[in-house]
C-alpha cells in the first residue's frame, strides 16, 4: 500500500456490546445492527469486544462448542457487507474453532470494505481462558490498511508489556484491544474478591510505553451462565488512549447491572497517525537491545532457583526532598529498612551538567563513604545516585549500600535521558543483589520508561526495584478511579511509569524522589495496586513516605511466579534485536 493511499486522520471508536449467552446466531444479527449504527456516526475503525458471538463465561469445551465460529465464517460473512456499502473498519472478538484442528481459540478478526484483513489469536490466556482455549498460535501481527497500522490485542494480554511492544516494533500505529473486564459479584467471598483484577485498569501502559494510539472495547452488564449458575459483572471503562499514554475518551465504569443485549455504547474520538509515529519513533530509539539479549527470550519455569522462596518483614523508605537542596548530610535508616534517596543524591535537582559534574567522584569517594556510614550505623539499607568519573569516562551510577558499611551493587544507568545524554556515557549491564531483605535491583527512574529494563529485572527475579527519581512526571495515573477496590487510588497524583513498571513485572518500585508544587516523586509502589497493594505518595511537607510490608509482597490473582511462568517467551525474539 502506498503511503499516499493512508488517512492521516480518522475517527475511531471503542464499542461497549452486550452479548446474549450462547446465542450465535442472535449475537451475530446483533453484531450487524451494531455495527450498522457506529459506521452511522461517521466512524472509521471500531473495536468490540472479546468473545462477542458467544459470551465468555464457559466452564469447558463442550458448554462452549456449540458456539464456536470460524474465521472466515458465519460472523464474518453476515458484518462484511455492512462494511462494504459504509467504508468503515472494525474489529471482533470471535471464540474461534481451527476449520483444521478443531481447536477453539480466543480470536479477533480485523475486517473492512475489502474484505477480512487478518485475525489474532490471544496469547496471554488466564486462567478462565484456559478451561477452553487453546494458546494462540499467530504471534503479534500488524496489518496494514488505509486508516493505519493496526494489531489486535486481547483482555488478558495488557497484563503482559511485551506483546504491544512487539506490536510497536512492527510499526503499529493503533491497536485495538478487546475485552471482557470483569469483577466478582458483590456477595462472592473474601477469597473470590481476591480475583477482581480488571483489566482495562491496565491498558493506559499500552499507549504510554509504546507511543501508539489504543482503542479498548470492554463490555458492560451481568452475565450467568445458565448451566453452572456462575456469575461474572463487567464494570465497563470502554476507552481511547493517545501515543502519550493520555486518555481521550471513556465509557462509565458501572455496578452491577442487567443490561438487554446489543450495542450499549459507543466511545469515540479523533486520531492522528503521525502523532503515533512520532512518540513510538522516540520510545523505540532509546532501546538497547545488546542488553536484552538472550534473557528476555529465555522460557523461566515456575522453579525458577534464583527466585526469593522466604518472606521476609520490611520497611520501605522513599525520600521526598525539595528540588533546591540535598539532605544527604541527614540521612539515617533502621534495621532492615530500605531508604531510596532522590537521584543525584549529592546535589539539589540541576540540569546544568556543569554543576552536575562539579560532583563527579570516583568510586569510593565521599558519596559512597556518606551513605556505607549511614546504612551501618542504621543496620538497614540505602540506595542513591551520583556522577561517577572512571579515568576519562563519566556514568551516572546508581549504588546501594548495606548494614555492614559497604557497597553492595553499583549500575551505571544504561538508558540516558536526554539529561543524562549531555554528560554520562551508558553503562553495559543491569544489576541485581540478593540480600536478606529480598533480591534488590537497581535503575534511575527515568528510564523505566524502557519497559525492557524492568523485564530483564522480572526475569532475573527482582523482588524490589530501587530507582532514585528527579522531579515529578507530567503523565499521572489516568485510570478511572472506580475500577480500584484499594483505599485512596492513585488517579491524577501517582507518577504514571513507575506505577506501570511494578505492575507489569510483579516488583515493588521505591522511588525517593523531588516535589514540585502539589506533585511528587517520591513514593512507593506496589505489584497489585487495583486489589491488594496501595500506591504511596509522599505527602506535601513530609520528609519521606513509608511502608512496613513482606518481601515477596503479597499477591492476589497474579504474582511474579505466575507472570513468568504464564509468558510465552517463544514469541519475545524480536525483543532482542
Amino acid at each position: 500500500m502506498r503511503i499516499s493511499e493512508i488517512k492521516k486522520s480518522s475517527k475511531v471508536a471503542a464499542v461497549d456490546f452486550v452479548p446474549a449467552w450462547g446465542d450465535l446466531n442472535g449475537n451475530i444479527q446483533r453484531l450487524v445492527a451494531a455495527a450498522e449504527k457506529v459506521a452511522a456516526q461517521g466512524v472509521d475503525y471500531a473495536v468490540f469486544p472479546e468473545t462477542a458471538v458467544s459470551g465468555y463465561l464457559f466452564s469447558d469445551t463442550a458448554e462452549l462448542a456449540p458456539y464456536l465460529d470460524t474465521i472466515p465464517g458465519k460472523t464474518t460473512a453476515a458484518i462484511l457487507p455492512v462494511l462494504a456499502q459504509t467504508g468503515m473498519y472494525m474489529s471482533v472478538g470471535i471464540a474461534e474453532r481451527d476449520s483444521e484442528t478443531g481447536l477453539a481459540y480466543n480470536s479477533a478478526v480485523l475486517m473492512g470494505p475489502e474484505g477480512i484483513i487478518g485475525k489474532y489469536r490471544k496469547i496471554g490466556l488466564n486462567s478462565q481462558d484456559q478451561k477452553v482455549f487453546a494458546p494462540g498460535n499467530t504471534g503479534v501481527k500488524t496489518f496494514d490498511t488505509p486508516i493505519g497500522r493496526i494489531a489486535l490485542l486481547i483482555c488478558y494480554d495488557d497484563t503482559y508489556w511485551q506483546y504491544v511492544r512487539l506490536a510497536a516494533l512492527e510499526g503499529a500505529q493503533i491497536i485495538g484491544w478487546h475485552s471482557v473486564s470483569d469483577r466478582m459479584m458483590p456477595d462472592a467471598t473474601a477469597a473470590e474478591m481476591l480475583g477482581d483484577h480488571s483489566t482495562v485498569a491496565h491498558v493506559q501502559h499500552m499507549s504510554a510505553l509504546n507511543g501508539v494510539w489504543v482503542v479498548c472495547a470492554t463490555r458492560s452488564g451481568i452475565e450467568t451462565n445458565p448451566i453452572t449458575k456462575g456469575q461474572l459483572y463487567y464494570n465497563g471503562g470502554s476507552s481511547v488512549w493517545s501515543p502519550s499514554g493520555h486518555k481521550v475518551a471513556q465509557s462509565p465504569v458501572l455496578s452491577p447491572l442487567e443490561l438487554e443485549p446489543g450495542l450499549n455504547g459507543i466511545y469515540s474520538a479523533m486520531i492522528d497517525l503521525d502523532e503515533a509515529d512520532k512518540q513510538r519513533n522516540t520510545l523505540l530509539a532509546k532501546r538497547r537491545p545488546d542488553l536484552y539479549s538472550p534473557t528476555l527470550a529465555f522460557h523461566r519455569s515456575p522453579t525458577d532457583i534464583n527466585a526469593t522462596s522466604t518472606i521476609v518483614q520490611t520497611t520501605f523508605i522513599a525520600a521526598q526532598w525539595e528540588k533546591s537542596v540535598s539532605k544527604l548530610d541527614s540521612i539515617q535508616v533502621g534495621e532492615n529498612e530500605l531508604l531510596v534517596l532522590p537521584e543525584l543524591s549529592a546535589l539539589p535537582y540541576t540540569d546544568d551538567p556543569n554543576i552536575i559534574l562539579s560532583h563527579a567522584e570516583t568510586r569510593g569517594g565521599v558519596f559512597e563513604q556518606i551513605l556505607c556510614k549511614a546504612a551501618y550505623e542504621g543496620k538497614g539499607y540505602i540506595v542513591g545516585s551520583y556522577p561517577e568519573i572512571d579515568t576519562d569516562k563519566l556514568y551516572h551510577t546508581v549504588v546501594l549500600a548495606g548494614p555492614a558499611g559497604d557497597i553492595l551493587a553499583r549500575y551505571r544507568v544504561t538508558h540516558l535521558n536526554e539529561r543524562d545524554s549531555g554528560w554520562a556515557m551508558a553503562g553495559h549491564a543491569v544489576s541485581v543483589t540478593a540480600t536478606p531483605i529480598g533480591r534488590i535491583a537497581l535503575a534511575a527512574a527515568h528510564e523505566l520508561e524502557v519497559p525492557e529494563l524492568a523485564g530483564l529485572y522480572s526475569a532475573l527475579r527482582a523482588d524490589i526495584l530501587a530507582a532514585p527519581a528527579g522531579i515529578p512526571s507530567d503523565l499521572k495515573v489516568e485510570i478511572d478511579s472506580h475500577l480500584y477496590s484499594v483505599e485512596n487510588p492513585p488517579t491524577g497524583r501517582a507518577d504514571f511509569i513507575p506505577y506501570a513498571i511494578a505492575t507489569l513485572n510483579q516488583l515493588w518500585v521505591i522511588c525517593g524522589g523531588r516535589n514540585e508544587r502539589d506533585s511528587t516523586s517520591a513514593a512507593i509502589y506496589g505489584p497489585e495496586p487495583v486489589v491488594l497493594t496501595p500506591t504511596l505518595t509522599a505527602q506535601r511537607g513530609a520528609e519521606d513516605v513509608r511502608l512496613q510490608t513482606q518481601v515477596p509482597a503479597p499477591f492476589t490473582w497474579i504474582n511474579q511466579e505466575r507472570l513468568i511462568s504464564g509468558q510465552q517467551a517463544i514469541w519475545f525474539t524480536p525483543l532482542t534485536r
